[in-house]
């Protein structure tokens, strides 16, 4: 069962703390100048949330695309640098996946979701109107990169397994950047073909990485 408590910091502002330590879930608000708006905002956080796995509650989405053949970012770069990522509104997010995976390459993942409706995604595009390449797809720029990382701290709420597709591609990152380190730039190829000449020296396989085993 959510617990609510409000709070004071020593500027005398109040913020809202949601808790239910059976489901490990903790929500604290934004700061505000009464006791009154943190309760109303923590109120909303909570409706929403509990309506978010029945599909009756609108929300924003940032879904972020990751291709196949996506080399990892360049050194010094931010981690999504050459990614990019669709913000729309939907009340069911899982259905709205499913409809963009149709005629979509690559992997797709539901990155950080937000209350919200029209006027929020309105806000939302204008905010990264300079990324903006087609339609409701941004380029991921530090600053965009930055705040879905903030919407998903912020209001923790994700499908599991977008949780874990999200953990999944820090490690892919990770492992980008050391074959850029050690081998002094990219992989020549990225999840090549079976059934295609390979070109270059250094080839990585992360859609199959067990397709060579020792015979036994």
């Amino acid at each position: 069962m959510f617990k609510i408590e409000i709070k004071s910091d020593n500027s005398g502002n109040y913020f809202g703390e949601v808790s239910d330590p059976e489901l490990e879930i903790f929500y604290s608000t934004q700061k505000y100048t009464t006791q009154e708006q943190a309760t109303e905002d923590a109120h909303k956080w909570m409706d929403w949330f509990k309506k978010c796995p029945s599909g009756t509650v609108e929300s924003i989405y940032y879904i972020l695309a990751v291709p196949e053949t996506w080399a990892g970012p360049p050194t010094g770069t931010h981690p999504y640098s050459g990614l990019q990522v669709k913000i729309g509104r939907t009340k069911n997010v899982l259905r709205r996946l499913q409809n963009l995976r149709t005629g979509t390459s690559g992997q797709l993942i539901i990155h950080a979701l937000e209350p919200g409706g029209f006027e929020i995604e309105r806000i939302r595009h204008k905010m990264f109107e300079s990324d903006r390449r087609q339609g409701e797809w941004f380029a991921c720029s530090p600053a965009l990169t930055q705040h879905i990382f903030a919407i998903w701290s912020h209001y923790k709420v994700l499908p599991r397994e977008h949780q874990y597709l999200v953990l999944q591609l820090q490690q892919r990152i990770d492992i980008l950047r050391r074959v850029r380190a050690v081998f002094g730039g990219p992989p020549d190829m990225i999840n090549p073909s079976l059934n295609e000449p390979w070109f270059g020296k250094i080839f990585i396989d992360l859609v199959n990485p067990s397709w060579i085993q020792d015979e036994k």
